[in-house]
């Protein structure tokens, strides 16, 4: 696979929380320090600072995408934990309450990530003009990135208001984010034919095709991915420049403090793709053993079959790719030869042999590749509520917890905040 994206995306923390830390009714006391470093709210309005708001969008979008990546996983079943704080284990457990405070953290650094690029699309509008903004590359980046938080909210979330409104189904807010994916296309296509303009025109087609297929719309879903390039890849980019900027699965799957475990149906495909933790001698924090995953195969650096190939601090992972294109459009055409046939070269990645399957099982083969070449990329939580909702089959986990004597709860999705629903009058 080719990547499309230069390092240059590998932003800074402090350009990533700027934007942010600028638009909160919080700034006065920053804009009165007198340091030649900081930068004024009116001043993210002038057009040489165009590339800072992009790179905080970014910022603010790779951060998110990490932290829902963790703990979606353990949500979803892909991985256990194995912590002593309270409101993780009752996370990994999904045994939720509206007060979890880990969940409360999933569900503002997305919406920050959201109105990271609502606050830059408004910067840049008044920075650019309306002729020039609708043909810029970086307005169809801020609302690409803005377009997956959307999404993000709608694949994790039982639902979600946005900017103190009533609560939005994950079918609105899928909707939301076709909307914003589309705009990024159009205004892509406008910008030219730049490699940059590609690139983000491929990254809103992959979201697009998700999100259709996910509301259920398989024909406008192959419409988006049949334009997208196989080869193609886009990642969130991470770094060791500081704490805010790691690859936070990096600490959980670590070797010395670790406390997430690979689930053990994944362990039992000894896939290629998602190699184990080969050692039996760690212990999560309540000292059960654990196997914390190593790179996966949508990670920087994975080697086929690797095993103790930690996930570090700056390793990146890839969250739009050809790839997906090509499972949107093999789900969509059903239980045909051209389905069993991808499937068969999935597995051959993965060092497993061809299967000659029909029907169900080709779908249902389908849904565990799919599980495999995505895994520890956020997608999991999003397709197990598909196809409970869309399909009626539910592959949640459940019975008793992998290392205690705890068992799964019922929950298949987030709970908005207590803390929302105490600040927003649209909340009922």
């Amino acid at each position: 696979m080719t990547a499309t994206l230069l390092r240059r995306h590998r932003v800074s923390a402090v350009a990533a929380a700027l934007l942010m830390g600028l638009a909160s009714a919080g700034c006065d006391s920053l804009l009165e320090v007198t340091n030649p470093r900081y930068i004024s709210e009116e001043q993210l309005t002038e057009p040489g600072l165009e590339q800072l708001v992009v790179n905080g969008v970014i910022g603010e979008f790779q951060f998110a995408f990490g932290y829902y990546s963790l703990y979606s996983s353990a949500f979803s079943g892909e991985t256990y934990i194995d912590h002593t704080t309270v409101g993780i284990r009752e996370l990994t457990l999904r045994n939720l309450l509206d007060s979890n405070i880990e969940q409360a953290a999933i569900y503002s650094n997305i919406h920050r990530a959201r109105q990271s690029a609502e606050d830059g699309l408004e910067r840049l509008k008044t920075m650019l003009g309306d002729a020039n903004y609708a043909k810029s590359v970086n307005v169809a980046t801020v609302q690409a990135y803005g377009a997956y938080a959307y999404s993000f909210l709608a694949e994790g979330f039982c639902e979600s208001p946005v900017n103190l409104s009533a609560p939005l189904t994950p079918d609105q807010l899928f909707q939301k984010a076709l909307v914003l994916f589309d705009q990024a296309i159009a205004t892509a296509t406008a910008s030219g034919s730049s490699a940059a303009a590609t690139d983000i025109i491929n990254m809103a087609r992959v979201g697009a095709a998700r999100a259709a297929l996910k509301l259920g719309d398989n024909a406008k879903a192959v419409t988006y991915a049949s334009q997208v390039p196989a080869n193609y890849e886009k990642y969130a980019w991470y770094s060791k420049n500081s704490t805010r900027e790691y690859n936070i699965i990096n600490v959980p799957a670590g070797i010395t403090g670790a406390w997430m475990s690979m689930m053990p149906k994944f362990i039992d495909y000894k896939d290629l793709r998602i190699p184990p933790t080969t050692s039996t001698t760690i212990k999560g924090l309540n000292a059960n053993a654990i196997y914390p995953p190593q790179k996966p195969i949508m990670y920087s650096g994975w080697t086929p079959g690797l095993a103790n190939d930690r996930i570090l601090e700056d390793t990146d992972i890839r969250f739009a790719t050809g790839l997906e294109a090509r499972y949107v459009i093999a789900e969509a055409n059903g239980a045909v030869a051209s389905t069993l046939a991808f499937i068969n070269e999935r597995r051959a990645v993965g060092g497993k042999p061809a299967v000659n399957l029909t029907g169900s099982d080709i779908l249902a083969e389908l849904r565990v590749q799919r599980s495999v070449d995505f895994y520890l990329t956020g997608q999991y939580l999003g397709d197990l509520r598909r196809y409970k909702a869309k399909l009626g089959i539910d592959l949640f986990p459940t019975g008793k917890f992998p290392v205690t004597a705890d068992v799964y709860s019922s929950h298949t999705c987030f709970l908005v905040p207590r803390s929302e629903k105490n600040a927003n009058p649209n909340y009922k």
